[in-house]
């Protein structure tokens, strides 16, 4: 369970608090896709909630432990935008996810062979024949590829929560779909509390059974379960147009 309670956030020079008062609770199943303008906050709650930005006021609770002050980076799996930056370019993808795999524990010598068959077989759940590049160095892969081996990751880490920000939209289309079918089973069959950003509509409609709407730093729409699956693209822009956002 995660609790946002009050969370607040501003950026000196900034007229008003980028992120105002958020209240928000996640279960285990919720697979929240966040909506809103540029400027709306969305980046900046995630940012938040990862702990890459101190939080000005609030607090964040994960399973009944305040965590707003605390290193988070064993709990919270993030997938950004940037395909640069969930592996390491100059290690091989096995030496990747094993390092994401015992995140958080001492640190020692690591035999990574004795993993070879373990990954070989979660990369293969993939679908796409990565399992052959498990010698590559990051570096070498596409884009696409490198960022469907970070979402990996950042799943088989186990974490409480997963932040995907636009986690797809370097990709193409083809690559696109690809890695948010992956996404999405991978988080139903984990059941982890996850947050993902987008600007597709067709993504928001399709995926995730909670819609939240960011606007001006405030969340102004929280769509959940059938309500959220009944929604058309025309909903969609229509609240998008109430509160003056454009897709």
């Amino acid at each position: 369970m995660v609790k946002i309670i009050g969370l607040t956030k501003a950026f000196p020079g900034l007229p008003a608090p980028t992120l105002k008062h958020i209240d928000l609770t996640l279960s285990p199943t919720d697979f929240c896709i966040l909506l809103g303008s540029n400027g709306s906050g969305k980046s900046t709650l995630m940012r938040v909630l990862s702990g890459e930005y101190s939080v000005d006021a609030g607090r964040i609770e994960i399973n009944g432990h305040d965590v707003t002050h605390s290193d988070r980076s064993t709990i919270i799996a993030s997938v950004v935008q940037d395909m640069h930056k969930g592996t390491i370019a100059q290690m091989t993808m096995l030496e990747n996810i094993v390092l994401s795999m015992l995140r958080g524990r001492p640190a020692r010598s690591i035999l990574y062979r004795q993993y070879e068959k373990e990954v070989a077989a979660l990369v293969a759940t993939l679908g796409i024949g990565l399992e052959r590049y498990l010698h590559t160095p990051m570096g070498c892969l596409s884009g696409g590829q490198r960022q469907m081996i970070a979402t990996l990751m950042a799943v088989h880490s186990k974490p409480h929560v997963l932040l995907l920000d636009e986690h797809t939209s370097a990709l193409d289309p083809k690559m696109q779909r690809v890695l948010m079918e992956y996404t999405a089973g991978a988080i139903a069959s984990s059941s982890i509390a996850s947050i993902m950003i987008t600007h597709k509509m067709e993504d928001a409609l399709r995926y995730g059974n909670r819609l939240l709407m960011l606007h001006e730093g405030t969340i102004v729409h929280d769509i959940r379960g059938a309500e959220k699956q009944a929604l058309t693209a025309t909903d969609l822009l229509g609240m998008f147009c109430a509160t003056g956002d454009l897709l």
